[in-house]
């Protein structure tokens, strides 16, 4: 191999078989990345197809592939006769290397049209909301309308559904009104989370909380998730093998497979916390979504009711409007005092229309509405299961207990690329790449069966069709 192939190789190249899908474009990523990267500049000559290909193992059809894959994508131009050569690109399209979660988003920006979204886990409108009998009037706006920890009134009224209807006794006082579940988590990181202070998660997890720590640089442990739960077996194992964790979980209905944790778990949980001295966030921001209880049954309460120690956060985006951008905070003292003024010193307060129109809401939402929503949502979780049973039988698919996603596993390694292919048959999906944060579930989907149920059946069609085609492609694909 001569001097500058070898670079190519060991360095434009580095790692090129670790990625994921097949080789060609596993090789075409490589390439478009070492540009971005400025290993490889406009104007380049790429290797020769043939010697590449003999250096790389792999057949010459397969680099040829790669290479008319990045001369479609606009990254290189083929000159008969002279070679491949990286195209000059204008600096303001030069952007940061995309990861899962940045690629969704992208995809839900471009969509529009006839574009169905499932890849968002909250209500697609507000059609379902209770009806509210006391109407928004700007003379509710009074004072300055800079509460910190949130109006008494709303934290009033989170309180009486945290108690009456989630079976967690709490006051207005223990409570914080913030921007979101988000917010909270960012907030609850500012306050308890250092450098390299170990964070314990089941994986698949929620896709927020690697962005909400990201900032402290804490570290990130996993453990598995099954139907149960999270496997409190491995979570004993690796707070063991920590010092003062931090414990996420969200018992209530596990974001993204739905799994409620049981009850034999819950109280192990609890012990492994209090033996090695961990802090427990618990997130209850699907909680009141179980889909299975019975009329009258109660759901499990959270952990927070059994250890006054526990930090509860959570939204109302998933039960009511992701739009309110209203979520809370609930933390024993002194925590709570610090958590208030590190949220006054972030954003002084939130939104007040925002707060009085989740009062509201609040107020109207019954245990009899409560009780319909639930319905509702069974009801389109059934039908989901039943299309994907019947059209894409190679799924391999997993009833949620709670929540409003679903957590589906392909039958290849690569959902990222499915996701991207979905979108051009008008269905925007989530690869499980974004709620995974220990590289192990990349052949999973997340689904959202909010939507209506005639949407649901569109989304299942094309997603059918765009399986049809992602069938065809790694079948004929000569690498």
């Amino acid at each position: 191999m001569d001097q500058d192939l070898d670079w190519w190789v060991r360095i434009a190249l580095d790692g090129w078989q670790r990625r994921t899908g097949p080789r060609y474009r596993r090789i075409a990523a490589a390439l478009a990345d070492a540009v971005e990267r400025g290993l490889v500049g406009a104007g380049d000559r790429l290797p020769a197809e043939r010697p590449l290909a003999d250096a790389l193992g792999v057949s010459r059809g397969t680099t040829v592939r790669g290479y008319d894959e990045l001369a479609q994508a606009g990254w290189v131009e083929r000159r008969q006769g002279a070679g491949t050569f990286v195209r000059p690109r204008p600096a303001w399209t030069h952007t940061p290397t995309e990861n899962p979660t940045s690629a969704l988003l992208h995809r839900r920006l471009a969509g529009a049209g006839d574009m169905i979204d499932i890849s968002l886990s909250v209500p697609p409108g507000t059609d379902h909301l209770p009806p509210i009998h006391e109407p928004l009037r700007m003379s509710d706006l009074a004072g300055h309308g800079l509460d910190p920890a949130g109006l008494p009134d709303l934290r009033a009224a989170l309180a009486r559904h945290l108690t009456d209807h989630l079976g967690l006794p709490t006051t207005a006082d223990q409570l914080i009104v913030t921007s979101g579940a988000q917010h909270a988590l960012s907030l609850l990181s500012l306050a308890v989370i250092s450098p390299g202070r170990p964070v314990i998660t089941g994986c698949p997890t929620y896709p927020g909380l690697a962005g909400a720590i990201a900032g402290r640089q804490g570290r990130l442990v996993t453990v598995p998730v099954d139907p149960l739960g999270v496997e409190t077996q491995a979570l004993e194992r690796a707070a063991a093998q920590a010092h003062a964790p931090v414990i996420y979980v969200d018992p209530a209905a596990h974001s993204p497979t739905g799994a409620v944790l049981c009850g034999s778990r819950r109280h192990t949980l609890l012990q492994s916390a209090r033996r090695h001295r961990a802090l427990v966030v618990e997130d209850l921001t699907q909680a009141g979504l179980q889909l299975d209880l019975e009329p009258g049954q109660a759901a499990p309460a959270p952990l927070a009711a059994d250890d006054a120690s526990v930090v509860t956060v959570g939204s109302l985006s998933k039960m009511f409007w992701a739009g309110l951008r209203i979520g809370w905070l609930r933390a024993p003292e002194p925590l709570h005092r610090y958590l208030l003024r590190l949220r006054s010193a972030n954003d002084l307060a939130p939104s007040v229309p925002s707060q009085l129109l989740a009062t509201r809401l609040l107020h109207a939402a019954d245990a009899a509405w409560q009780q319909s929503l639930r319905q509702a949502l069974r009801a389109r979780r059934d039908l989901l299961l039943t299309h994907l049973t019947q059209q894409l039988p190679a799924w391999q698919t997993q009833s949620p207990q709670a929540g409003l996603s679903m957590w589906v596993t392909l039958p290849v390694a690569d959902s990222e690329t499915f996701t991207h292919l979905a979108t051009r048959y008008g269905v925007i999906v989530a690869s499980g790449a974004t709620s995974c944060v220990d590289g192990r579930h990349s052949s999973g989907l997340r689904l959202s069966f909010a939507e209506s149920p005639k949407t649901l059946e569109s989304a299942v069609d094309r997603l059918s069709v765009a399986w049809e085609e992602h069938s065809r492609r790694l079948a004929s694909s000569p690498g």
